[in-house]
Parts: C-alpha cells; sequence; structure tokens
C-alpha cells in the first residue's frame, strides 16, 4: 500500500525544535507537513528528558546583570574547548531570550520573581542564566509548541519512519522530498517537498546507557549523511550520571552537594579505591555539582571514570549500574535542598529518603550532528536541519541550558529558511521522482512485523554494548579500534543477509553506520578535550587539535577530513588576560 503526501516544507521530527521549525515554516506563509516516528508531542527528548532543573539557556541578566548575549556566547565558546564554530554559536546566544519570550508569548509558563525569570547557575556558565520549571520545563515547552502549531494549520502524519532523501538525478541536483515506512512495516510512504528540516535529535540508542525515549537511532542524522550531507564533532557526547531503573532521571547539582555515598553492587563504597591518589575526593564530588556531564575539564572527571570502571571491571549491581545513596543526610534536609526531584521521583516510587538509587553514566546529548550554517542549511541544497540532529554550534562540551535554547533558535531559523527556498523552487514532477526511489526500495519489503524478536535484540545488543564499552567515558585506541571492527563485521553480515523485516533492518543499519563515524571520528582526535577523554592521549593539545572532524559517506565508510578553528581574538585576548579560563 502506498500513501502519498505534498507540502512546501517537510519537517521531519515532532520534538522541540522540529515543531518550532514548524511554526516559523507556517507563519512564513508555507504549507507545512511534520512526519513523525512516535507520536507528535508526545516522542523525543524535549517531552520525556527529566532533571532536577532542566534549563533554557538566555542571558536576561535578570539574576546578575553583568550577563548579556556576549558573556553567553564567550562561554559557548570556552566550554566548548575553541571547536564550535564562533557564527553558530553566537546565533544561540543573541537569539536565545528572544525565543524563550516566543514561548511565553505562546502561552508557557516558566518561573519568575517580581516579574524577572527565576535563573540559576547551571554547569560550564559564568553567570547565572538557566531559565525553566524544574523538571516540567520540557513538557511546558511541548505543551505551548503543539498547541501553536495545531492552531495555526500545521499538518501531522504520525507513526511513520522516514528512510531515506529523494535527490533528483539532474545536475545540478536538487532535493524533492523523502520516503518513510508505516510503524507496522507494511506501508510505503512518500513525501514531497522543495525543502526539508530534519529535527529527528540524537542517537541514543546505539548505547546501553542513554537517557532518550525509545526510537532516538539517528534516522535523521543518517538520511542527511546518505544523501550527501556532512557530518561534525561527532566524538563530542554528554555523559551523565543519571538514574537507570526503574525511571530514567539525571542526577546533576543537589545530589553531589549532599556528600553521597557511591556504592558497587556488592553494597561496598568504592571511590576511594579507583580515584588517583592526589585527588581530593570531596572537592571531585563537589564539582561534580556544577559539572552533570563527563567532561575532562576539572577534577570531577575521576568520579565518572571510577563510576565507569566499577561497571566494566568491578561488582555492578543488578542493572548493570551502581548505586548512589543520599539517605544519611536528615530527612526533612532532603525534602528541603532537593524538593523538585524529591517530589518527582517519590510520585514514581522511589523514596531518595530511604533508598539508594541505580545509575550509569548515560548519554545524555550528542554535541555533533549534520554540518549546518547560520541558515540552518546543510550541503545539500534545500536540506535543513535543527537541533540535536545538527552540528557545529556546539563543540567539544556546552553549558548547561543549550540544548533548549538551541532547538529553538536554530528551529526557528531552519522553518523560516526552508520557507523561503521553497517559495523560490517550485517543483517539476517531483511526486514520480520520490514514487520511483520509494519503488526501487520496496520491492522487497517482508510482512515480518518491526520486532522480530531474538536475533535482531542480540544484533542490537552487541551494537549498544560494544559503543558503551569502548565509546563512551574513557577511550583508547585498542577499544576504538574494536568497536570500529565489530560495527564493520555487523554492517558487512546484515548487508549481505537481510533476516528481518525492512523497518527493522533500516533501524539497525543506521545505528551501525553512525557508530562506524562516531568511533572513527573518536580514533582521530589524539588527544582529551571537553566531553572526549582518551586514556591514552590525557592531555588537551591545543597546538594540534583546535580543529573540527568532519565525515563524509563513501561506499567504504565514513572518509573524515580536519578543519582548523580560529580563535576568535575577543577570546584570545581573554585567555591571555586571564579573564576567560579554558579549566
Amino acid at each position: 500500500m502506498q500513501t502519498e503526501y505534498q507540502s512546501d516544507v517537510l519537517v521531519i521530527g515532532a520534538g522541540g525544535a522540529g515543531l518550532r521549525a514548524a511554526i516559523a515554516a507556517r507563519e512564513a506563509g508555507a504549507d507545512v507537513i511534520v512526519v513523525e516516528k512516535g507520536t507528535a508531542g508526545q516522542s523525543g527528548c524535549t517531552q520525556n528528558s527529566a532533571s532536577d532543573w532542566m534549563a533554557f539557556g538566555a542571558a536576561f541578566g535578570h539574576a546578575d546583570p553583568a550577563d548579556s548575549p556576549r558573556e553567553h556566547w564567550l562561554d559557548i565558546m570556552i566550554k566548548g574547548a575553541l571547536v564550535a564554530r564562533p557564527d553558530l554559536a553566537r546565533k544561540i546566544a543573541f537569539e536565545a531570550p528572544d525565543r524563550l519570550l516566543d514561548l511565553e508569548r505562546y502561552g508557557a509558563r516558566f518561573d519568575k520573581k517580581d516579574g524577572k525569570f527565576v535563573q540559576i547557575l547551571s554547569d560550564g556558565a559564568r553567570f547565572p542564566r538557566a531559565c525553566g520549571k524544574g523538571t516540567e520545563t520540557g513538557p511546558e515547552i511541548m505543551r505551548v509548541l503543539m498547541a501553536k502549531a495545531r492552531s495555526i494549520g500545521v499538518r501531522f502524519v504520525e507513526g511513520v519512519t522516514a528512510v531515506d532523501l529523494v535527490v533528483s538525478e539532474s545536475t545540478p541536483t536538487r532535493l524533492v522530498g523523502c520516503w518513510g515506512i508505516g510503524t507496522q512495516g507494511s506501508r510505503m510512504i512518500c513525501f514531497t517537498a522543495p525543502a526539508v528540516v530534519i529535527s529527528t535529535g540524537g542517537p541514543g540508542d546505539l548505547y546501553w546507557f542513554n537517557v532518550f525515549p525509545e526510537g532516538m537511532t539517528g534516522d535523521g542524522m543518517v538520511m542527511a549523511y546518505r544523501a550527501g550531507a556532512r557530518l561534525v564533532n561527532m566524538e563530542f557526547i554528554q555523559i551523565g550520571p543519571c538514574i537507570i531503573h526503574p525511571v530514567k532521571f539525571a542526577l546533576s547539582g543537589v545530589f553531589w552537594r549532599m556528600k553521597p555515598r557511591l556504592l558497587n553492587g556488592e553494597g561496598r563504597e568504592f571511590l576511594r579505591d579507583r580515584v588517583p591518589a592526589g585527588i581530593d575526593l570531596d572537592q571531585a564530588l563537589y564539582i561534580k555539582g556544577v559539572s552533570f556531564p563527563f567532561s575532562v575539564r576539572n577534577d570531577s572527571m575521576y568520579v565518572d571514570v571510577a563510576i565507569y570502571e566499577e561497571m566494566k571491571q568491578g561488582a555492578p549491581g543488578p542493572h548493570g549500574g551502581v548505586f548512589m545513596d543520599i539517605s544519611h543526610n536528615p530527612a526533612s534536609e532532603i525534602e528541603s535542598r532537593a524538593r523538585v526531584p524529591f517530589e518527582h521521583l517519590l510520585e514514581r516510587g522511589i523514596d531518595i529518603r530511604k533508598e539508594p538509587v541505580e545509575f550509569a553514566p548515560s548519554i545524555q546529548h550528542f554535541n555533533g550532528g549534520i554540518l549546518i550554517d547560520e541558515r540552518a542549511a546543510t550541503d545539500i541544497a534545500g536540506l535543513f536541519a535543527c537541533g540535536e540532529a545538527a552540528g557545529g554550534q556546539h563543540g567539544a562540551d556546552r553549558p548547561g541550558g543549550n540544548a533548549l535554547a538551541d532547538c529553538q533558535v536554530y528551529g526557528a531559523i531552519a522553518g523560516r529558511e526552508a520557507a523561503r527556498f521553497a517559495a523560490e523552487h517550485k517543483f517539476v514532477d517531483g511526486e514520480n521522482l520520490v514514487r520511483e526511489w520509494a519503488d526501487r526500495r520496496f520491492r522487497n519489503v517482508s510482512s515480518v512485523p518491526p520486532d522480530p524478536g531474538g536475533e535482531w535484540n542480540e544484533a542490537t545488543e552487541e551494537l549498544r554494548a560494544a559503543m558503551w564499552s569502548y565509546v563512551s567515558v574513557a577511550r583508547n585506541a585498542q577499544g576504538l579500534s574494536e568497536a570500529n571492527r565489530i560495527l564493520s563485521r555487523m554492517a558487512a553480515k546484515i548487508k549481505r543477509s537481510r533476516p528481518w523485516s525492512l523497518a527493522a533492518y533500516l533501524e539497525l543499519r543506521n545505528m551501525l553506520e553512525l557508530g562506524q563515524v562516531i568511533a572513527g571520528s573518536a580514533k582521530l582526535r589524539e588527544e582529551s578535550r571537553g566531553t572526549h577523554y582518551r586514556s591514552d592521549f590525557p592531555k588537551r593539545d591545543d597546538d594540534h587539535w583546535i580543529k573540527q572532524i568532519v565525515a563524509q559517506r563513501t561506499d567504504i565508510g565514513p572518509k573524515f577530513s580536519i578543519t582548523p578553528m580560529g580563535v576568535p581574538q575577543e577570546i584570545a585576548d581573554g585567555l591571555r588576560s586571564g579573564r576567560l579560563k579554558m579549566d
């Protein structure tokens, strides 16, 4: 069965970035369709990510008048260890306040006092600029974006996995749309549009331990990559301590300020046995409170590495993690100091006053993605990207609150620019091109459901285990080579024989292709910078590695190139004077 849709702008992914892009495109006069793998408004990280304070970084200066968009930009560049693109980072810093005010105009209610936003200090920021609504920040944003999108006539197609972009074979090539399959794998869906926005988020499902919702396999990144777009900064991944059972919840901020006891699966404290001599463990734990993602910038890194090593080599808990216990603090203190996470977890059956929680260093955000420019445009004319699927705007690390700011800033830019492109580029027989392209690839669709069972589950578990073991917290040449060997073998196997339905095959193919890019980028970068830690190259090497690694697809795997990054004069002067510090 085949279904066809036409629009001016097609947005792939209905998370925070995709909805903001759809709104901007529609307000610019475009007919807009949003295609979503799950359920619009319920899928994606903006809706489902949870922490004690899910932040939107915007430099209003309400908490400290010394803050400004310029200071925010400097923080992005310094926390990113100088491998973010300065022009892209500047857009986030200078446009984030207006995008937060857009959300207010749509009906969002963030925490305020005396008419000003409540702003807290987040990791990687020199000023308190994180706005939000506690654990409800993401759902509040999604609520108003969905309502706004529906009210202005954005159309939604749900339960569809986008498979490949369709590019004309003429010269110059043109993007004409994409095709996908229904979640049951028995329907081919063709989308024709002169402009496409990819906003499918990051590929969290590549890893054993992640805080992504199910189904985040990097489909949009891979679609763009296969069509000829470049990926950038793929070795830089935010990995933070998160509860892994029975809920997913980020253990940031206050937990680390309450002198937590970290226990292995046998109930034994293990940190002092694993942290190197000479490291002040109490101070490292305290710093962890403002260093949620793993980073080599300060001594909190030794806490993360110790946890990772205990899980790999020691005695992990029943779900593979270790335990955090703060129950030695008075119950009243937990209830007051940790009020937001305490109440959130208690509602879900977890009482941190009485019991430890099992957690692990978990994949939380991909700083790399499809390389974009200031218009959110990719290498392919008519293709735009935003949110976590896009790359270049973040560096080796990022300040807390920048993910939400990024998705709203570049979501608005991508939608506006896609509408402009669509108005200037109309089709000639685009429908037939998409249909013929999809027909050639849909002929061998199996009637097997998309959950094929044991063999497929074993294959995905092998992939996730390899990525977490060798391409997560601590990396080295030997482990990265082993990861590449495993991924290459698996990719060759499924290419020769497709034992499952098309839906299952495509999902695993996507994860394998992205895994090869991530592992290859990590192996090429022979230094430690931000979230990328090479135990065999433990120091940051500014003389040789203030550079971005860019990947382009070939028939035999990713081809990597290296782009030197110039250091803006203002930042060079700040580092020289000591006003700005890299560590």
